[in-house]
């Protein structure tokens, strides 16, 4: 199984179009005190995001992203070899760094 991707102008592009989507700030605690977090994401760092993918909604994308990208993909590569992953799940290439505020 592939991990499903999104470029940050998809997602812009998602912003612009009004669509429902869900985005995911994986993000450690002091990361968002140093540099923000998008208004319109939900927090879950990494650590608790397995305990907490029922609370996410199986009807429309949910995108994940972390500083970079890496630790995103890393989670999303997780929940493919265990069985967790769902096709709405989509990593945002070049995480918070690459989206335009």
């Amino acid at each position: 199984m592939n991990l499903n991707r999104i470029s940050p102008s998809d997602l812009d592009l998602l912003l612009k179009e009004k669509s429902e989507f869900l985005l995911i700030d994986l993000r450690e605690n002091y990361e968002l005190e140093i540099d923000g977090k998008v208004d319109y994401s939900i927090h879950i760092p990494l650590g608790e995001i397995v305990d907490r993918l029922n609370e996410l909604p199986s009807d429309r994308p949910v995108i994940f992203h972390c500083g970079s990208g890496k630790r995103s993909e890393s989670i999303l590569n997780f929940l493919i070899l265990n069985d967790l992953y769902k096709e709405n799940y989509l990593n945002l290439e070049g995480g918070y760094q690459a989206i335009s505020i």
